[in-house]
């Protein structure tokens, strides 16, 4: 098999811990906001319950890499994730729900580590493309933005709000594909033996800026995905507008690899990154001024262009910047600053909705964070040529 089709099947990965079990939470909170009577804050727990589970499954993904392998990691991962899901629709308890997305959490960073070890391997096969095929394994979780946008609220609008239990069901069974087509490539990256990463030393301090940088972003674009279809529903946007939204951000985001390959490729220290998590910061300002079909539609298509474009920029600093017994240190240490900043987004950007009676404040800070995020990052140099 390929490199880029290895990279391929690999990137389900992706699309199910990241977009399936994270972020379709947003389409369906809505509806499980006004059935529970939740407020905002009490909303946005269930996903920071979700980044707490991702930040202990970051601690021990590398672990787990090292003792079991990448692939085995990866197919543990999968098969829990695909579990939640299922289980996520047959409960009303909000501290069983809590519990659920936090296993999910765990599971989510398990695959995104050793899913990440794994592409980084496989594109070195390749170094001339690596960029691209680093981003490859990322734009999965466009696909899978795509996936839930086409499912959940057209869904939705079929059966009704009272529906979402059903909602995550069939997010279950799509999980199970995606898990399937995943635990295929790891194999195949792995030639059927365990793909073991040494456990290298990384010191996290010379990383600082950007893992600092990243972390804010993790927190105001974890703060957007979180509430903005609860802000645009709240503005009579309608099922199919809401569709239309995480479609585009999805497939803006499967564009990724190509759109940003000659900014990745070229740009050194945090540079590429400063710039993915701007054109963020603008993609999420523009809903907080229109909301009229072509501004939501722009605001989509430009924050998801750059969204994991922005995960892509930071393993590619790792590539270039840590020896490969360290990777899985390193990259386990990046999804642990994200995993941070999106452990504070949704209850942050929540309560501040809550303290202002506006979810327009909730999202303002979500865009002041992500500005923050580029800033942060704007000091950190390479350490290798």
């Amino acid at each position: 098999m390929r490199p880029a089709a290895k990279i391929t099947l690999l990137a389900a990965g992706p699309a199910l811990g990241i977009s399936i079990a994270r972020f379709a939470y947003g389409l369906l909170l809505p509806a499980m906001k006004d059935e529970f009577g939740w407020s905002y804050s009490e909303a946005g727990w269930i996903n920071t319950s979700n980044a707490v589970g991702y930040i202990l499954g970051a601690l021990t993904a590398s672990i787990a890499v090292r003792r079991l392998g990448a692939a085995v990691t990866y197919g543990a991962g999968a098969a829990v994730t695909v579990l939640a899901l299922f289980c996520l629709g047959h409960s009303d308890d909000f501290i069983v729900l809590n519990m659920l997305r936090l296993v999910s959490g765990v599971s989510g960073a398990w695959i995104f580590v050793a899913g990440g070890v794994i592409a980084t391997a496989v594109a070195s096969e390749q170094p001339e493309s690596s960029a691209v095929l680093i981003g490859i394994f990322y734009a999965g979780a466009g696909f899978g933005i795509v996936l839930s946008g086409a499912l959940v609220p057209p869904w939705l609008d079929l059966f009704g709000q009272a529906a979402w239990r059903e909602a995550w069901l069939l997010l279950g069974a799509l999980g199970f594909l995606l898990a399937a087509m995943g635990c295929l490539a790891a194999k195949a990256a792995a030639d059927g033996r365990p793909m073991s990463v040494g456990g290298g030393a990384y010191r996290i301090a010379r990383d600082r800026w950007i893992l600092g940088g990243y972390a804010a972003f993790g927190a105001g674009s974890m703060g957007y995905m979180t509430f903005v279809v609860s802000y645009l529903a709240s503005r009579a946007v309608g099922h199919a507008q809401i569709s239309a939204f995480w479609i585009v951000i999805g497939l803006s985001s499967m564009s990724a690899p190509w759109l940003w390959s000659r900014l990745l490729s070229r740009q050194r220290h945090a540079r590429a990154f400063a710039v993915l998590v701007s054109v963020c910061g603008i993609g999420s300002v523009i809903p907080l001024f229109s909301t009229n079909v072509p501004a939501v539609m722009i605001s989509a298509a430009v924050f998801g262009s750059a969204f994991f474009a922005v995960v892509a920029a930071t393993t590619d600093f790792v590539r270039r910047n840590v020896e490969p017994d360290g990777r899985a240190t390193a990259v386990g240490a990046f999804t642990v600053a994200f995993g941070v900043g999106q452990m504070v987004g949704p209850f942050a950007v929540g309560a501040v909705a809550d303290s202002h009676s506006s979810l327009i404040a909730g999202l303002a800070a979500s865009s002041l964070l992500i500005a923050l995020g580029a800033t942060l990052s704007l000091p950190q140099r390479d350490r290798r040529s």
